[in-house]
């Protein structure tokens, strides 16, 4: 018996929702630098969930880049057309999430809901993926 692979087509940008973590993170993983580097990827969504915009920004080896990118971003970005982000943080080698990730994922959720948008996820990825809202015990927010 041949095993099965599914082949997951990549979300129709203003189509098809990213309403779940698989399908972001094979979104993300799409794009991510191979071999892996130190880089923020942000998946800007709209009302509907639906991918309108990819941010990529390479070097972010300062674990508060991410908050600082995503604040950019929401400042950047029309409130009416941002519904909802998608943030994942490559840091190549890395075991474990950093000390102060929760704070992060808190700090990065409020940046977020003022710029009247919800931050689905937050996804640090170096030698597995781990999520800092699972630390706070946090329902997922999809």
């Amino acid at each position: 018996m041949r095993p099965t692979t599914i082949h997951r087509r990549m979300p129709r940008a203003g189509l098809d929702p990213i309403d779940d973590p698989t399908t972001a993170l094979s979104t993300i993983r799409a794009v991510m630098h191979r071999p892996h580097r130190f880089e923020t990827i942000l998946l800007l969504l709209d009302q509907a969930r639906c991918g309108r915009t990819i941010v990529t920004v390479d070097g972010t080896s300062d674990p508060d880049s991410a908050v600082e990118t995503v604040e950019l971003v929401t400042r950047g970005v029309g409130c009416e057309c941002l519904g909802a982000l998608v943030v994942a943080t490559v840091r190549p080698g890395a075991e474990q999430l950093g000390e102060h990730d929760i704070d992060r994922w808190l700090e990065m959720s409020e940046i977020a809901s003022v710029a009247g948008a919800e931050l689905l996820e937050w996804f640090v990825i170096g030698s597995s993926v781990r999520c800092p809202r699972d630390g706070l015990g946090e329902s997922p927010r999809w």
